[in-house]
């Protein structure tokens, strides 16, 4: 029996570190630590939660104590971070350009003659950073054999035939590797030397072990002009970091590896004949050498350090409670630590609309929202400088602060109403970069068939004869759908007027929402002019013979080129913003202005979490991201949820850093399971009850895009959960959504895949629970502390009363319990069945089933020729015609068999079959259902 407790640590962060804190976590109580989803039924998950005793008789954990040790060090929302040293090893490298790294010296098994196949299972801190991983490679002489980089993302790949540099050849991936930060993956590379029509082949992958059966192609393969040769020499290889080569292939310096090595594998041959198998569980934590499976020795070099220090929770404490006893000698503190999730959800303080949000993040020089108050009689600045006030305007007919709209999704501005003149005006400051080059921003809506009046821009000449004074008006012209641009430059006793720009069908002058922008860059004698409409240039040119000075003032007049009796309505105007030459692009703006549309759920993750000072990082093909709607007013939390939600993905903390990371939906289809369960062998602990209810029943689903137009619509019609009353289905089970969609035509997308997950008709087992300190289980524990959320864990050798068939889950969220009488990790789940997608060329998943086939005899227990009847508008494939498709598995019944051979090319067909693939061979009745036994689906 593995001993209780386990060997439990936890830290707090003060003094600018972290600081151990393990030997006052009391011993005689659990520590407990809950995670993503708590239910089956839960589609938010909870911010990580932790429960944990303190040992405090010296006062040490109670920071309103003057003699405390840590007065003054700790108090709320002070770093914590806690877990196991437990299992086997990793090696774990600071990245830098401190050499760390395993390496193994030069040994026949390093040199390949057949085709290259690398595969590394590794946890990069970021993802996106570039860094070493892994080579073979001495510069100068004959030793440049291979290595292997990734560059902001992208893995790049570079190798000598010969060994010479003036011989390198390198190429990277067409598509950069999407993973959260700290994630833990296996890549893999392979050069086909000739692939038979005279050029090599090279080929980026991930997956998730280095023994994967199954890997994903990451973007194309990189085909060369030629074919290359093998890889041969007297170089050490190492993986983490070069000890003599760290270096882009422009030259530049590369850092090295800052993360966590778990395996390396090299093949001679495309899944050849394994000449390195190095996995860390071999090692010893705090080692410096260990033999792999191959016979070869790694070592530790530079500050590479072996650990199993897993670190299962970090978070924040909230609170400090003191606490006694009844004598008052025992002093303790309960603390309860949360992930970030919890200070993102506290008050009820609604979000600012994407465009605010947007302005504050990339600190302009200036910005007037114009969002104050109706009683308002000017607007604040944005950055704390001076206010922007009316002018020129009578008592009665001011702009209507709080009034005016740009758009539901954005904040109430200004309104300007018909037939009404007046102006409002703000002083920017003068910088330095302003004086390089400004741009100024402002967004409207509405106008009519009428003139919208005029916005000037002045800049900081003093306006004498010495030093005159650029004046730009931009004239608003509906009546012509035209917005014009002109130029004035005032002195003392003389001035001169020019047009700049006509631009014409600006289509401006509407009941939309409009962005405009004009932008100044000076020259030594010249000035470079951009106008831009709802982020598209629309002029641009060169004003010749005059520096443009900084942007000083910003005037909007009202009603002075109205015509009396043509259409106009009431006008919205907001934001008018300057920047420097840092800000951010005029079409940046004009998606911040509609609410990012269109943005990928991930991408719309991260940027939140930037703006707001949090961090963030997303895993998923990033183009396989669902396209978001509208970004609206809602708390921070709340927009990050429903990001999530529409990708049906996960969001959690990370539980290595005070970080959010989010699980697209493109990592949950066909995973290999994280952990495989043999309930016979006792690695399941009770309670252990399957479910069959109706609980995730959903046949009757509508979803709405919001902001969207009317409800897509999706009905199981036919089958045994459809809305049919029983015994031809179940009855109606309907629900209605609201999703944040880029267009209409997600909604029905949207409402299959709920239709499709709330269909699923098979036993959920919605928690399964470990005894980590059950020896059988233990031996599993370096698998076991890897399963995260999203992850799929296969049952196997269930009891015959819940079927024959193995069982896969997807992990929602667990709850863990490690203390003097249990170390215990309970899993919420739910069916994974539904989560298999169809993958053109696949072996596994590459494989259509016929939309209705039936059999068209009856069957006995033993017969291996079955004749069939399809009624789908596809038959069978035939093993005349396709005989590299068999066999495949079919299921009739309880009964998987599997197809060896298929003849006939019509509806009726005949099939040769091995009977009892899952263990059940029973007799079968004319017109029983034949399917696939495992069916693909077309993903979301």
């Amino acid at each position: 029996m593995v001993s209780l407790p386990p060997d439990i640590w936890a830290d707090l962060y003060f003094d600018g570190a972290w600081n151990s804190i393990s030997r006052d976590v009391r011993q005689t109580a659990p520590v407990t630590i809950t995670r993503g989803l708590s239910a089956e039924s839960a589609s938010v998950a909870e911010p990580t939660s932790c429960e944990c005793v303190l040992d405090s008789r010296n006062h040490r954990y109670a920071p309103r104590n003057p003699r405390s040790l840590l007065r003054g060090k700790i108090g709320r929302n002070t770093p914590f971070r806690v877990g196991y040293e437990a299992g086997s090893p990793w090696a774990e490298f600071d990245g830098g350009l401190t050499y760390n790294s395993l390496f193994v010296n030069d040994a026949a098994a390093l040199d390949l003659t057949g085709d290259f196949d690398l595969r590394l299972d590794l946890a990069l801190e970021d993802w996106s950073e570039s860094q070493m991983l892994a080579l073979r490679y001495i510069p100068g002489g004959t030793n440049e054999l291979w290595a292997l980089e990734i560059l902001d993302g992208v893995l790049t790949f570079l190798w000598s035939p010969d060994g010479t540099f003036a011989s390198r050849i390198t190429q990277t991936a067409t598509a950069a590797v999407t993973a959260y930060n700290g994630q833990r993956l296996a890549l893999r590379v392979t050069l086909d030397k000739d692939n038979g029509a005279g050029r090599y082949e090279l080929r980026f992958y991930t997956g998730r072990t280095v023994d994967d059966t199954e890997w994903h192609l990451l973007g194309a393969p990189v085909t060369g002009t030629s074919t290359t040769t093998g890889f041969s020499g007297s170089a050490y290889m190492e993986f983490g970091g070069g000890f003599s080569f760290n270096a882009t292939p422009a030259g530049g310096v590369l850092n090295r590896m800052r993360g966590r090595a778990y395996a390396f594998q090299l093949r001679d041959g495309i899944g050849g004949t394994v000449k390195v198998n190095m996995s860390t569980r071999a090692a010893a934590a705090g080692g410096t050498t260990f033999v792999d499976s191959t016979g070869l020795t790694w070592s530790r070099g530079g500050d590479a350090v072996l650990t199993n220090r897993h670190i299962r929770m970090t978070g924040e404490v909230p609170a400090w409670p003191p606490t006694r006893d009844l004598s008052g000698n025992d002093t303790f503190v309960e603390i309860n630590p949360s992930g970030v999730m919890r200070r993102m959800d506290a008050g009820n303080k609604p979000q600012d609309s994407a465009l605010l949000r947007y302005i504050k993040a990339n600190q302009p020089v200036e910005c007037w929202p114009l969002t104050d108050g109706e009683q308002s009689r000017s607007g604040k600045s944005l950055v704390g400088g001076k206010p922007m006030t009316q002018i020129n305007t009578a008592a009665d007919t001011p702009g209507n602060f709080g009034k005016g709209t740009l758009a539901e999704w954005i904040e109430p501005v200004i309104q300007i109403l018909p037939d009404v003149t007046g102006s409002i005006q703000g002083e920017c400051p003068v910088t330095a970069g302003t004086a390089a080059m400004w741009s100024v921003d402002f967004f409207m809506r509405g106008g009519g068939n009428e003139s919208a009046g005029v916005f000037e821009i002045y800049d900081a000449g003093a306006g004498s004869d010495t030093d005159n004074q650029a004046q730009f008006r931009l004239i608003f012209d509906g009546n012509s759908d035209l917005l014009t641009l002109t130029l004035d430059m005032v002195g003392e006793s003389s001035s001169s007027s020019s047009l700049v720009m006509a631009a014409t069908s600006v289509a401006i002058y509407d009941e939309n929402p409009h962005h405009v922008r004009v932008t100044m860059d000076p020259q030594a004698s010249s000035t470079l002019w951009y106008v831009y409409a709802d982020g598209q240039l629309i002029g641009s040119g060169t004003i010749a013979s005059i520096a443009v000075k900084a942007a000083r003032i910003m005037r909007l007049g009202w009603g002075y080129l109205t015509v009396s009796g043509q259409n106009m309505t009431e006008r919205g105007f907001g934001y008018f913003t300057l920047w420097d030459g840092t800000g951010p692009s005029a079409a940046n703006m004009y998606d911040a202005l509609m609410g990012f549309t269109g943005e990928g759920a991930g991408d719309r993750i991260e940027r939140l979490a930037d703006e707001a000072g949090y961090v963030a990082s997303s895993a998923g093909d990033s183009a396989l991201q669902e396209p978001m709607g509208i970004q609206g007013r809602k708390k921070l939390l709340e927009l990050l949820n429903e990001a999530n939600q529409t990708d049906f993905g996960y969001l959690l903390e990370a539980r290595d850093r005070n970080e959010l990371i989010h699980r697209g939906h493109s990592t949950l289809w066909n995973q290999p399971p994280a952990l495989t369960l043999d309930f016979s062998a006792g690695l399941i602990s009770a309670p252990f009850k399957p479910v069959d209810d109706d609980k995730l029943t959903e046949n009757d689903v509508s979803v709405k895009r919001e902001y969207g137009a009317v409800p897509a619509r999706q009905v199981l019609e036919d089958g045994a959960l459809s809305v049919q009353d029983f015994p031809d289905g179940v009855g109606r089970y309907d629900n209605e959504y609201t999703y944040s969609l880029a267009t209409d035509g997600q909604a029905g997308h949207v409402a299959s895949m709920r239709l499709h997950l709330g269909t699923y008709n098979g036993v959920r087992y919605a928690r399964i629970t470990l005894d980590l300190a059950n020896p059988r289980v233990h031996q599993m524990i370096d698998d076991i502390l890897r399963v995260d959320c999203g992850d799929l864990l296969r049952l196997t050798n269930l009891p015959e009363d819940h079927g024959p068939d193995d069982v896969d889950v997807l992990v929602q969220g667990y709850t863990e319990e490690a203390g003097p009488d249990a170390w215990t990790i309970t899993f919420n789940c739910v069916p994974a069945q539904p989560w298999t997608a169809l993958v053109l060329g696949s072996t596994a998943y590459g494989r259509l089933d016929t939309g209705g086939c039936v059999l068209a005899e009856d069957l006995t227990e033993t017969e291996q020729g079955v004749d069939v009847t399809t009624a789908g508008t596809r038959r069978w494939v035939d093993s005349a015609t396709y005989p590299s498709e068999f066999p495949f598995d079919i299921r009739i019944g309880e009964e998987v068999m599997r197809v060896t051979a298929c003849t006939g090319t019509t509806a009726s067909q005949s099939f040769t079959v091995t009977r009892g693939i899952n263990g059940v061979q029973l007799t079968h009745s004319t017109g029983a259902d034949v399917r696939l036994a495992t069916p693909a689906y077309l993903g979301l």
